[in-house]
C-alpha cells in the first residue's frame, strides 16, 4: 500500500511538473490531445489577419501610387547626381585642359584615363556663326548662344579678325568691360527693392552718354534739366539717370549683392573655377554711380555670363546654370565618368523679372537697338518676343572699343519652347565693321528658320504697353511744342532776331579786330 501511495504521488507530481512547464510555453503541452490542433488554428488566424491587413493597406495605398513613382523618380535622379559627383581631382584636370586653349580640346586626361569630351555645342548654328563672323573680319569678336530651358551652351565663337583664326580663349576670359550691361543688374535691384518702377520720372542735364559730377547734383528749377521715365532711360541707356537713381536708392553693398545673385564674384560654370566675372565695391557716391551706370573698365565679365544674364530675364527671375560641357566618356570602356545635370536658383521675383522683360523689349523697339531690329523680317518679329541691353566701351583685353548686346528671343507660342539668350561682342579697334545688334538680329532669324522654325505671320501683333507709352509720350511732347509755337510765334521770332543780331555784331568786332592788327 505505501509503495502504490508513494508511485501515486510521483505521477501527480510529474502531472504538476508537466502543466506547469506548459503554461510556460504557452499552454501547447496541456491537453496534448488537443494542442496540436490549438496551434494550428492559431497560426491560420494570423495569416488569415496579416492578408486582410495587407488588403486594406493594399486599397488605401492605392490612390498614393502616382505620388510614389514620382519619388522614386526624383530618388533616381539624386541617385545619378551623386554617381557623376564632379571630384576635385576631376574639376582641376578640366581647369588645367580649358586654362589656356585657343581651340576645344576633344580630350583630356583624368590620371592615368583618357576621357572624350561632348559638349552642348550645335553644330549647324556653330557653323553659320563662323561663316558670318569671317564674313564680317572685326578685330576680335565673340558670339555666345544659349538654351533658356537647359541652360546648353549652343555655340561658343570667338574671332581674331587680325590674324583671321579662331580663339576660344576670346569666349573663356573675364577681361571685357561690362559697360552698359551692368545696368540689366541696377534696374534689377532698384525695381525689386526700392520704390523706383519702370514710370518713375528722372531729371537729367546734359548728354546721356557722359558721367561729370555736375550731371549728379539736384538742383531746383534748371532750366537746361530734362525728364525722362526710369524705362526710356533704360531703353536709351542714360547713364547720368542710372547714376542718379543708385546714388538715391541703395549703397554699394546692395548693388554688389544683387550682381552676385547674377553669377558676379564667382566661377559661373560648375566644371571651370578660372571664368568669374568681377565687380568691386565702391567709396563714395561718384563711384557707385560709375558702376551702376557701366561709366567704368573695372567692372569685367564674360561673353556667356552676358548671355546667361540675359536668359535669367527670359526665365522669369530663374538662373540656369550655362553648360558647355554635356558628358566625359571613358575611351577606352565607353563608361561614363561625368554628366553635367542642370541647377537652378531664383535670382528675381516673377513680378520684377516681369518688369524687366517689359524695360529690355522697350530696348529693341524704342532704344538703342532698334535701328538695327527695324531692319528684321516683320514675321519674327510678330512671332518672337525680343529683348536685350547694348553698351559700349573703350578698354578691356585685348584693348579697343567693345560694342555689346545681350538679348532673349521667345517664341510667342509657349508650346515651342522658351527659345534662346545670346550675346554678341565686338573690338573695334580702328574701324567699325558690323554692329552688335545686326549681328544678334541675323542670328535669331537663322536659328528660327533653320534650326527650331517657327511659323511666320504678317498679322500685327499687339505692341507692348511700353512701346504704345513711348510712341504715345513722343506724340504728347510734339504737340505740346506745337501748341507752344501756335500761342506764341512772336516770342519766338524775337529770339531769333536777337540770336542774328549777336551774330552781326561779333562779325563786327572780328573785322574790328583785324583791321586794327
Amino acid at each position: 500500500m505505501d509503495k502504490f501511495k508513494i508511485k501515486k504521488n510521483r505521477k501527480f507530481a510529474l502531472l504538476l511538473i508537466i502543466a506547469a512547464v506548459g503554461l510556460s510555453l504557452g499552454g501547447n503541452l496541456i491537453g496534448l490531445p488537443f494542442g496540436k490542433s490549438f496551434s494550428k488554428l492559431d497560426a491560420a488566424e494570423v495569416d488569415s489577419q496579416v492578408a486582410e491587413k495587407s488588403s486594406e493597406n493594399s486599397r488605401s495605398r492605392e490612390p498614393a501610387k502616382e505620388l510614389n513613382e514620382e519619388n522614386d523618380e526624383l530618388k533616381g535622379k539624386e541617385e545619378v547626381k551623386l554617381t557623376y559627383e564632379l571630384k576635385d581631382d576631376l574639376k582641376s584636370s578640366i581647369d588645367k585642359t580649358f586654362r589656356e586653349v585657343s581651340i576645344w580640346p576633344d580630350t583630356l586626361s583624368i590620371g592615368k584615363k583618357k576621357a572624350k569630351i561632348e559638349y552642348t555645342f550645335n553644330e549647324q548654328l556653330d557653323a553659320y556663326i563662323k561663316k558670318t563672323l569671317k564674313q564680317y573680319r572685326s578685330d576680335f569678336s565673340t558670339v555666345t548662344v544659349v538654351d533658356n530651358a537647359t541652360g546648353e551652351v549652343l555655340a561658343a565663337v570667338g574671332l581674331d579678325g587680325k590674324n583671321n583664326s579662331f580663339d576660344t580663349k576670346l569666349v573663356l576670359s573675364a577681361t571685357h568691360p561690362s559697360a552698359s550691361l551692368i545696368k540689366i543688374i541696377t534696374a534689377a535691384e532698384l525695381i525689386q527693392n526700392t520704390k523706383v518702377s519702370r514710370e518713375t520720372p528722372f531729371e537729367f542735364r546734359g548728354r546721356s552718354t557722359t558721367l561729370f559730377k555736375y550731371q549728379l547734383n539736384d538742383s531746383k528749377n534748371n532750366r537746361w534739366d530734362k525728364t525722362q521715365s526710369f524705362e526710356t532711360a533704360f531703353a536709351k541707356s542714360n547713364n547720368v539717370i542710372f547714376g542718379k537713381a543708385a546714388i538715391q536708392n541703395m549703397d554699394s553693398s546692395k548693388l554688389i549683392k544683387m550682381a552676385e545673385n547674377f553669377g558676379f564674384n564667382k566661377p559661373l560654370f560648375q566644371e571651370f573655377d578660372f571664368l568669374t566675372s568681377q565687380i568691386h565695391p565702391t567709396s563714395d557716391d561718384y563711384e557707385l554711380a560709375e558702376i551702376a551706370s557701366g561709366f567704368n573698365d573695372q567692372t569685367v565679365i564674360s561673353p556667356v555670363h552676358a548671355a546667361t544674364m540675359a536668359s535669367i530675364i527670359a526665365n522669369k527671375g530663374i538662373m540656369k546654370t550655362p553648360r558647355l560641357i554635356h558628358k566625359l566618356v571613358d575611351t577606352k570602356s565607353g563608361e561614363v565618368i561625368w554628366e553635367n545635370n542642370l541647377v537652378e536658383k531664383r535670382v528675381l521675383t516673377p513680378e520684377a523679372a516681369k518688369e524687366m522683360h517689359e524695360m529690355m523689349g522697350m530696348t529693341i523697339d524704342g532704344g538703342t537697338a532698334r535701328k538695327s531690329f527695324r531692319k528684321m523680317n516683320t514675321g519674327y518679329k510678330n512671332a518672337l518676343e525680343i529683348g536685350g541691353k547694348t553698351g559700349s566701351i573703350t578698354g578691356g583685353k585685348p584693348f579697343g572699343k567693345r560694342d555689346w548686346f545681350a538679348a532673349y528671343a521667345i517664341p510667342r507660342d509657349p508650346e515651342r519652347g522658351s527659345g534662346i539668350s545670346i550675346s554678341v561682342m565686338n573690338v573695334n579697334v580702328k574701324r567699325w565693321h558690323v554692329k552688335s545688334t545686326m549681328l544678334a538680329k541675323n542670328i535669331i532669324e537663322y536659328y528660327y528658320n533653320n534650326i527650331k522654325p517657327v511659323p511666320i505671320t504678317m498679322v500685327k501683333m499687339p505692341k507692348l504697353i511700353s512701346e504704345r507709352r513711348y510712341k504715345k509720350s513722343r506724340g504728347n511732347k510734339r504737340a505740346i511744342a506745337s501748341s507752344r509755337l501756335k500761342k506764341k510765334p512772336e516770342a519766338r521770332i524775337s529770339k531769333k532776331k536777337t540770336s542774328n543780331i549777336k551774330r552781326q555784331i561779333g562779325k563786327r568786332n572780328e573785322r574790328k579786330s583785324i583791321t586794327t592788327l
